[in-house]
């Protein structure tokens, strides 16, 4: 029988500049792959909004209360957040939740054939 867990689930809302939508999408996927690679990352998803395109959810989803501040730590996070620093219209939001469906680690992790591209 599997284990219940309650992952933390940080969605990070981003507005960007008009014409940096493709270069932050970009930066984001690049930094998204390899987040998701992270022993505490159980999911890293980029979403962009479809009436706006400037608009970005970022929702990422930790294995361990401790993940978060070791994900700050990659260098890949640091590139990211150097790089878009400049396309953000407004500061970032984030918002954090318990994620209670899937209760289990499995609903929440990329198969193990998943190809992070």
């Amino acid at each position: 029988m599997a284990t219940n867990v309650k992952y933390l689930c940080v969605h990070v809302f981003c507005q960007t500049k008009p014409g940096t939508a493709d270069a932050f999408r970009e930066a984001s996927l690049r930094n998204a792959r390899q987040s998701a690679q992270e022993p505490g990352v159980a999911r890293f998803d980029v979403l962009q909004d479809r009436e706006d395109p400037n608009a970005f959810c970022l929702v990422e989803v930790y294995r361990t209360p401790e993940a978060p501040a070791a994900h700050k730590e990659t260098a890949h996070y640091l590139e990211w957040r150097d790089t878009v620093a400049d396309f953000m219209a407004e500061p970032r939001k984030a918002r954090k939740f318990d994620g209670l469906f899937p209760a289990t680690g499995e609903g929440w992790d990329y198969a193990a054939d998943a190809t992070l591209e």
